[in-house]
Order: C-alpha cells, then sequence, then structure tokens
C-alpha cells in the first residue's frame, strides 16, 4: 500500500471514530425526546435546504420516496414538523420545521459543540488553529469534488 493510500485510509477511519462518538453524544439528547437518528437527519436536512418535498427528503437522505413519506408522517404525529402546500405549485407539499423540531436540532447541536469545546480545553491556541485549518480545506475541497 503507498504511502498516501494509508494516509487516506487513516484519515478516513479517525473521521469515522469522530464522527461515531458525536452521533453518540447528540443520540442521548434524541433518546430523551423520542427522536430517531432518521428523524434527527431529516429535521436537520430541512434545516439546511428549506422546506423539502418528500421526494427531496429522500433524495438527501438516500431512502425511497415511500420511506420518506412514512418519515414525515412520525414527524407530523410527534409535531416535529408540519406538511404546507406549495404556494407555487398547489399539488407540491413541502415538510416545514416546526418549534419542537428546532428546539430537538439545538440540543443536539448544544450538546455537540460542548462536549467538543470539553475536548479542545486541552489544546494549544496553535493545535486549535491548525486543526480547524485542515478540516476547514478538508470540507472545502470535498465540496467541490
Amino acid at each position: 500500500m503507498t504511502k498516501t493510500a494509508e494516509l487516506t485510509k487513516q484519515l478516513e477511519e479517525t473521521l469515522r471514530r469522530a464522527n461515531t462518538i458525536l452521533f453518540k453524544r447528540g443520540r442521548s439528547i434524541l433518546i430523551g425526546m423520542e427522536i430517531s437518528a432518521l428523524q434527527f437527519n431529516a429535521l436537520l436536512t430541512i434545516r439546511e435546504f428549506g422546506p423539502l418535498t418528500m421526494g427531496d427528503l429522500g433524495k438527501h437522505l438516500f431512502v425511497a420516496c415511500s420511506t420518506a413519506t412514512d418519515l414525515a408522517d412520525r414527524m407530523e404525529r410527534a409535531r416535529l414538523v408540519e406538511r404546507v402546500r406549495d404556494n407555487k405549485d398547489r399539488r407540491a407539499v413541502r415538510l416545514h420545521l416546526l418549534a419542537r423540531g428546532d428546539e430537538a436540532l439545538d440540543a443536539v447541536i448544544t450538546e455537540r459543540q460542548s462536549f467538543i469545546g470539553e475536548v479542545l480545553e486541552d489544546y494549544t491556541d496553535e493545535e486549535y488553529v491548525e486543526l480547524l485549518r485542515g478540516l476547514e480545506l478538508l470540507a472545502r475541497r470535498m465540496e467541490l469534488k
């Protein structure tokens, strides 16, 4: 295996490990709110991309349209989202976040940020800046692919 391939493998594994740890931290909040990981991802997607149709939500989450519709049903019953007819195309129905959905997102993100803050307390300013710069560069280049 080449040096670049080995470094790539190590980076992917490290990012996956860090993501798993963050996921578990946020999951502890979601369990108390009776929100599944898929529902959280759906809420996050709606916040990021704005109100979405079931088809668009399914594409973002890599699930079938029927699965997105079932997910929307459960989230609507839990008062996390509401279905709203599109003003420009009355045939289209979009999912909008409700206050409870926003609060769930904020709670999980706050917990994750708090956890990362605890971890970073032992970093020097230089280490912090170096880490942030490297991750920002990685994210920008990934977005270009």
